[in-house]
């Protein structure tokens, strides 16, 4: 009986290294069937690439972004964004000094909207606008005015007049997508 139950022991630990020796077997199998078709898609210059479930739309961004950047766009025109440099919406309240250090300089007669980037190369990186109530916006470049030290200082250092007025219409495109999504 003893010889039976060892016969039983060592015949149930041969069948378990088999199975583990099977499985190793697979997935060494699989390992290398995976390595084969990734160098495949590396040669082909494929790649697997996973898609959001939803892409984003103009419609999941507020009317004000969407205004900005089309503002943006057609004062900018098209060429290529840097994707590095955020673009950022201020609100400028009526009565606030267009250069607030100085106390003698003209005023914004109505409220306006100033998009701006970041780029220090971009020598004329703001645009100032005010929507109209027939659906247009009057912009007016907001081009900082640096004044040397020693230099006279004038009364009016800016310009309110409006450089364009241009209609507002919303059509989609994947640029001012592009737009919208670099404001912050």
């Amino acid at each position: 009986m003893k010889k039976l139950i060892w016969a039983l022991r060592i015949g149930i630990v041969l069948f378990g290294a088999c199975l583990v020796w099977e499985q190793v077997q697979v997935n060494r199998q699989e390992a290398s069937h995976q390595r084969t078709n990734h160098q495949r898609r590396l040669r082909s210059g494929t790649t697997t690439t996973f898609r959001a479930v939803r892409q984003t739309r103009l419609s999941d961004f507020s009317a004000t972004k969407v205004e900005a950047a089309q503002v943006w766009l057609h004062m900018k025109g098209t060429r290529v964004i840097n994707e590095a440099t955020p673009l950022h919406i201020r609100k400028i309240s009526a009565g606030q000094r267009i250069q607030p250090d100085d106390p003698h300089s003209a005023v914004y007669s109505r409220q306006m909207t100033q998009v701006y980037s970041d780029d220090w190369q971009d020598a004329n990186n703001s645009v100032i606008y005010t929507r109209n109530a027939d659906n247009t916006v009057s912009v007016t470049h907001g081009r900082s005015v640096q004044r040397l030290p020693g230099a006279m200082a004038t009364r009016d250092t800016h310009s309110l007049r409006p450089v364009q007025t241009m209609t507002i219409s919303a059509k989609p495109s994947a640029t001012l997508l592009k737009v919208v999504q670099l404001i912050i």
